[in-house]
Formats: structure tokens, C-alpha cells, sequence
């Protein structure tokens, strides 16, 4: 694929296009300089999540900063299935692992929902919004997933918005083998994963009384969180036919 050729690829908010002139610093800065040791002339791939990926040249190595100059557009911008993953907050090690796998296989918004058998409720929305970065540079992505602040479930269920569908990854639902049909319909769709101890009652109910809500097995082993998120996103990106990063 077009996006291993560079060794290195970095999101950036600056605009891109042929000319425009990007200075990187901070974290980024160090990774260029003293991870990769990056050399003048040397070509960096660039992707803000608007306009595509731009191969970039290294015009000056500074003490602070590195001035890239962007060449040529590499990579058109393409929209991602629009996916949402929804979950209950997990250990940090744990979560991390969720957060970079879900963005690897694709998802553009990541909202962690706080159920009644929640255990771990601190959250920093930085540090996953960094995973999320990171994970998509690292996987070819082209739109880095936005992450939300934590809400109950009571918030956001007010709020659903109409036109998503809701499928909810529940060990008390009937194991059928079926993906859910709303799958078929190939349109806007959220998978909501629940804590170790499994949803409520009361957030069953809950759940439930959304017309765009269905309850769905992923077999009948119980498997983690993070296991979870994995296994269900893999099996939608699959049944929706579409293999693509961007």
C-alpha cells in the first residue's frame, strides 16, 4: 500500500497542498529528530483528515521545530464507514488496547458511556484522543476518530440521534449467527460494548426503548471488553464489504 513507502507519517491540523509549508513541534518534533533521526531532504507523509496524504520534504532542521515544504498529494481523502464505538469505561491498559484496535479497523467517533455496573470511571480524553492519533498514523488511516467526553447512559440515550442504528453486544442475546440486519442497510451505525460485569437490567431496558437499538451475541463464549470491541467491529467492516483504511 502507497502509505508504507514513507518510514514516516504523522497527522498534522496545519492545511496541506502543494507549496504550503507545515512546521512540526513538540512530541512530533522529538519523534522526527531524535526516534527516526530524519535528515534534511528527506520525505515525510502528511494527512490532516481533510484533505488527503501529501508527501512532504524536510527543509529545515531547527532546534525546536522541523519545516516540511508539501510536494505532491499521495492519497485522495476518502470517507470511513461512519461508525461509532460506544463503551464502558475500562482498566488503562485495557482501554488503550481497545482504542487503538477499533481505530485500526475504522470507527469516526469514540464516546465512552458510563452504565450502571461500571467500575473504572476516570477518563482522559487527551490521552485516548493521542492513541487514537497515533493509531491511525500507524495504520494507514486518513481520519483520525474524534473522542467524547464520558456520558451516562441515561445522556446518551436522550440524545441518539435518529438516523444511527444501535447495535448493542449483550451475552443474554439469543446467539442466532446472524448479523444484525440493520447491517445491511449499510448506513450510519454505532456498537455499544458494556462493562466486565455485563449490562443492567435497568440498562436493558434503557437500551431498549430506542426504535433504533437491537441486541446482538457474539457467541456463546464471554469474552472481555476489549475482546469484544474487536470481534464485533471486525464482523460489521466484514459484512459491510469494505476493506478500506482511509
Amino acid at each position: 500500500m502507497s502509505f508504507r513507502k514513507n518510514r514516516a507519517r504523522l497527522f498534522v491540523e496545519s492545511p496541506l497542498g502543494h507549496g504550503i509549508g507545515v512546521k512540526i513541534t513538540g512530541q512530533q518534533f522529538h519523534y522526527l529528530k531524535n526516534v527516526l533521526r530524519i535528515r534534511s531532504n528527506q520525505s515525510v507523509s502528511l494527512f490532516n483528515g481533510c484533505e488527503g496524504e501529501w508527501k512532504a520534504k524536510v527543509k529545515e532542521i531547527a532546534t525546536k521545530k522541523i519545516v516540511l515544504f508539501c510536494e505532491a498529494k499521495t492519497r485522495k481523502q476518502l470517507s470511513p464507514p461512519d461508525f461509532w464505538y460506544l463503551f464502558a469505561p475500562l482498566k488503562k491498559a485495557r482501554l488503550d488496547f481497545a482504542i487503538e484496535k477499533v481505530t485500526e479497523i475504522g470507527v469516526s467517533k469514540i464516546i465512552p458511556v458510563i452504565t450502571e455496573f461500571t467500575q473504572s470511571t476516570r477518563i482522559s480524553t487527551k490521552r485516548l484522543q493521542a492513541i487514537a492519533m497515533e493509531a491511525t498514523e500507524q495504520c494507514g488511516g486518513l481520519k483520525v476518530p474524534e473522542v467524547m467526553p464520558p456520558g451516562s447512559l441515561s445522556e446518551i440515550i436522550g440524545g441518539w440521534p435518529p438516523d444511527r442504528d444501535l447495535i448493542y453486544c449483550d451475552e443474554l442475546a439469543e446467539c442466532t449467527g446472524e448479523i444484525p440486519s440493520v447491517v445491511s442497510r449499510g448506513g450510519k451505525l454505532a456498537i455499544l460494548i458494556g462493562p466486565e460485569g455485563g449490562f443492567s437490567q435497568k440498562d436493558r431496558e434503557l437500551i431498549d426503548t430506542l426504535d433504533e437499538s437491537c441486541r446482538f451475541s457474539l457467541g456463546k463464549r464471554i469474552l472481555r471488553a476489549e475482546t469484544a470491541a474487536v470481534s464485533a467491529f471486525s464482523l460489521i467492516r466484514w459484512h459491510y464489504g469494505n476493506g478500506s483504511l482511509e
